[in-house]
């Protein structure tokens, strides 16, 4: 249909020249599929992307000591959250997951503005500062793998398993209002709030 492509369009050139909750635009590095979400996206496509606090806190589907493959982890970076796939988890002599391997992109340091020259070849610090502004690590667009991640450093899980027995439906239903939230909130930085 001819039509929701027009209407989606004039919706994201609405909304997305608004400024990120930090008070920076991001439109531009949303467009570059760097963010931790952007991955997960592509090994979980069922993954609902959060529009605010609480649905971040709705992505919280299963008990953390319950973690298996597959699953999303959440984490909370004090100014930022962060997901991560579940690659692999780790149990103890009881059976009880201690630990767990996870792949994300976007998880890294602080961008120098020696880094952000000579990958993104800016026109002006200002650029730089923008990117600082919206959780642009010097990991953007990289996958990259931790081991042994211990538990209690995640926040919550995401289940794509506990959703199918669930049944998608509600506002995770509509396939463009998904893909408005999807394009809208892949990356989305609170300040001063935790999960």
């Amino acid at each position: 249909m001819k039509l929701t492509p027009i209407i989606l369009a004039a919706l994201l050139s609405t909304i997305m020249h608004a400024n990120c909750y930090a008070g920076c635009n991001c439109d531009v590095w949303m467009d570059r599929d760097g963010y931790c979400v952007d991955y997960v996206k592509t090994k979980v496509p069922t993954f609902p992307i959060p529009n605010n606090i609480a649905e971040i806190k709705a992505l919280n589907n299963k008990e953390i000591a319950e973690v298996t493959e597959g699953d999303v982890a959440v984490f909370d970076l004090g100014n930022y959250w962060h997901v991560a796939y579940v690659e692999k988890v780790h149990l103890n002599t009881q059976g009880k997951a201690t630990a767990i391997d996870i792949s994300e992109m976007n998880f890294g340091g602080q961008l120098s503005f020696q880094e952000f020259i000579s990958k993104w070849r800016p026109k002006n610090e200002g650029e730089w500062k923008r990117a600082l502004c919206c959780g642009v690590t010097d990991r953007f667009d990289q996958t990259s793998l931790r081991r042994n991640v211990a538990l209690n450093t995640v926040k919550q899980i995401w289940s794509p398993e506990a959703v199918v027995s669930e049944g998608v439906s509600g506002r995770f239903g509509n396939a463009v209002v998904e893909k408005v939230r999807e394009v809208l909130n892949r990356f989305i930085v609170f300040t001063g709030r935790e999960l």
